[in-house]
């Protein structure tokens, strides 16, 4: 890598830093907060790292809105919010987030013609912002819920638990309703958003572009340990998920 790509990669990173923090502690901009639960617009943040700039990034900005989260709740003390206080809901499920759709993005990137990769990554942003969703329950239930590792209740939000269920009867079925309507209209944002921003920046930036024959042999080499590593954290993670829900 060139000392001029190194430096472009900072300005990146930190661009995208700036504005993760910006969109968390400006109200009603990264986080919407509606009674007891929040909708989000972070991961349109993460989703635009990930078809940019692939799965590392994917995963960095993910880091970064799951930081975000834990700090931000520190504010909401009596929302469903406060439970990102446990690293486990807040950054673990961001960060995978951020991962699968790089991952996705890179291997488009090396198989697709530069047409075919406009046509489908923009739908499929609306696909990750589901998933994005579906690990983000998965992880609230398992880690907050069930509290495999009592992180949660370690952290003095156990009680959290047992007052709104107490206050909405199912607290499951209360989520799942907010979760069907809130996860739609952030499905509409991440596709409208993504693919105004996307389409005019791939085009006169020549970023998240498909990649070169040049640049796909470049890519094969040096990935060996990133893939292990990816592979060993997905084994283990599933692992403690099937356990917890079979308990």
């Amino acid at each position: 890598m060139t000392k001029f790509k190194k430096i472009k990669n900072i300005a990146f990173d930190a661009m995208f830093l700036a504005l993760i923090f910006v969109f968390a502690y400006v109200p009603y901009l990264g986080y919407i907060t509606i009674g007891p639960l929040a909708f989000t617009t972070m991961h349109i943040l993460v989703l635009l790292g990930a078809i940019f700039f692939g799965a590392k990034r994917g995963a960095l900005y993910g880091f970064f809105f799951g930081v975000s989260s834990l700090l931000v709740a520190l504010q909401y003390p009596g929302t469903l919010n406060y439970f990102c206080l446990n690293p486990f809901i807040s950054i673990v499920p961001r960060v995978l987030f951020g991962l699968i759709a790089g991952l996705v993005f890179d291997a488009l990137r090396k198989n697709c013609t530069q047409k075919v990769f406009n046509i489908v990554s923009i739908p499929l942003c609306g696909v990750f912002t589901l998933l994005h969703t579906i690990l983000y329950f998965v992880f609230f239930y398992v880690f907050g819920v069930r509290d495999v590792f009592g992180i949660t209740t370690l952290l003095g939000v156990g009680d959290l638990i047992t007052s709104m269920n107490e206050s909405y009867g199912s607290l499951l079925g209360f989520i799942g309703s907010f979760m069907s309507l809130g996860c739609v209209c952030e499905i509409a944002a991440a596709i409208v958003i993504i693919g105004a921003i996307y389409l005019p920046v791939s085009k006169y930036l020549g970023l998240g572009k498909v990649l070169t024959d040049e640049d796909k042999v470049k890519s094969k080499k040096g990935n060996v340990a990133f893939n292990i590593t990816l592979v060993v954290t997905f084994f283990a993670l599933l692992c403690v998920i099937i356990l917890s829900m079979a308990v």
